[in-house]
């Protein structure tokens, strides 16, 4: 589509991509998945006896983690900026 062959977006993206970027990559899926586990598991711990409890508490728990990944991720890449990465 861009006429670019293998080689050429292979080398470019080898001098654009660095060891640090797959590292903060993986410190990032890391503090996500923590994230999810812990308001999955805080609004399990608050749902009621119910099924509508528990759907209740299964949406308050994917709003909970779409938050905190959002905040999480602002202050990583603040951080990532402060350090010159």
């Amino acid at each position: 589509m861009l006429d670019i062959g293998v080689t050429q977006y292979y080398s470019e993206t080898v001098k654009a991509v660095n060891l640090w970027n797959l590292g903060i990559g993986l410190f990032s899926g890391i503090v996500f998945g923590v994230i999810v586990a812990l308001s999955g598991c805080m609004r399990g711990m608050q749902c009621g006896r119910s099924a509508s409890a528990v759907g209740e508490a299964a949406t308050s728990a994917v709003v909970t983690a779409i938050i905190g990944i959002i905040v999480s991720t602002a202050v990583i890449t603040v951080l990532c900026n402060l350090l010159g990465i």
